[in-house]
């Protein structure tokens, strides 16, 4: 058996994202507006994009990211494939078309996080 290291490697401490309760916190304690004056503010916007997205098929989040609407194509089934990593054959399942959202961060984000 291997010997345990000592003292060697520490554990990296993972910070769990904010949920939308925590962060409509930290908005109204930073804006010094209430709680549900943020939240209906963030329901606004969600209510914004989504309509642009309809409508328009893109949106610009200033100083955020910019967002594309993108259609997929139907995608027919039955068809025999092997699975890599069995071996055995399998049948492919028909996928209907549908809307796919693309999310890209600006350039300020991404030279901040870089």
């Amino acid at each position: 058996m291997a010997k345990a290291a000592k003292g060697g490697a520490k554990k990296a401490v993972v910070k769990k994202p904010l949920t939308k309760s925590q962060f409509v916190a930290h908005l109204a304690e930073k804006t010094e507006l209430s709680k549900k004056q943020i939240d209906t503010v963030l329901t606004e916007i969600v209510n914004a994009v989504t309509e642009q997205l309809k409508d328009a098929g893109k949106f610009v989040f200033p100083g955020l990211a910019r967002m594309t609407r993108v259609f997929v194509e139907k995608k027919e089934g039955g068809q025999e494939k092997i699975n890599p990593l069995n071996g055995k054959p399998y049948k492919t399942k028909e996928k209907p078309a549908h809307y796919k959202v693309n999310i890209r961060p600006i350039k300020a984000i991404k030279t901040a996080l870089a």
